[in-house]
């Protein structure tokens, strides 16, 4: 019977170890979401995968995926220069960058044969990621650049773009690598929970790494 390794855009690890006796499923989809980190910031990872087994043991699998957080990047460096600047006019406003990331990526993953229900696996993965800075500021009090009076956390985004202290960094595109491994565990005829951890590399101009723990549910068939 031809398995079909087609265009498959769905995300992180899954397929797992069937019950003594039953017939090995060969395909599945799998949802997932956790957290990711890295030396500047804590944000979410989450991913849709799909996939089929090539040969005992070894699955070919597509996913993609979105981190909301991959910093550092050169939009904090930016952000930090626009308040300083901001500063030394005697306006007390703050500001954070946020670096958000999409991603796809195809890979293989090699599951490690047990004499219990657990599958442990790991896996490597590459594809293409795009990169989108984005930044928020917001008044701390005093007053604004219009000379009005500042509430604090109010925002002042677009009066910091318009008054020439910020430019919002262009997005940016590059090659992801994703490797790492996890535990299946089968919770039903056809449903699996997932365990995982994922090292990322995004080869952007400024390049930016995460490591993602996550937790999945995924459908075999």
């Amino acid at each position: 019977m031809k398995r079909l390794v087609g265009s498959i855009t769905v995300s992180l690890v899954l397929a797992a170890a069937a019950a003594a006796g039953a017939q090995e499923k060969k395909g599945f989809v799998q949802g997932s979401g956790g957290f990711a980190t890295n030396s500047e910031a804590t944000s979410g990872d989450v991913a849709l995968q799909g996939g089929v087994r090539v040969a005992p043991h070894l699955v070919v699998f597509g996913d993609i995926g979105r981190l909301t957080n991959v910093q550092p990047s050169d939009a904090q460096p930016a952000v930090d220069t626009a308040v300083s600047a901001l500063a030394a006019n005697n306006l007390t406003i703050t500001g954070d960058a946020h670096v958000p990331a999409w991603y796809t990526a195809g890979g293989v993953r090699l599951e490690i044969p047990t004499r219990t229900l657990v599958t442990p696996y790991v896996f490597g993965a590459v594809g293409y990621a795009r990169v989108n800075p984005s930044a928020r500021f917001q008044y701390s009090g005093g007053t604004t650049l219009s000379g009005a009076t500042a509430t604090a956390g109010e925002d002042a985004t677009t009066d910091v773009i318009n008054a020439g202290y910020f430019t919002v960094p262009a997005s940016s595109s590059g090659v992801i690598s994703r490797f790492g491994g996890g535990v299946q565990i089968p919770i039903g005829r056809m449903l699996v929970g997932d365990i995982g951890y994922a090292f990322s590399r995004i080869a952007t101009d400024t390049p930016v790494t995460a490591n993602s723990v996550t937790f999945g549910v995924g459908v075999r068939f």
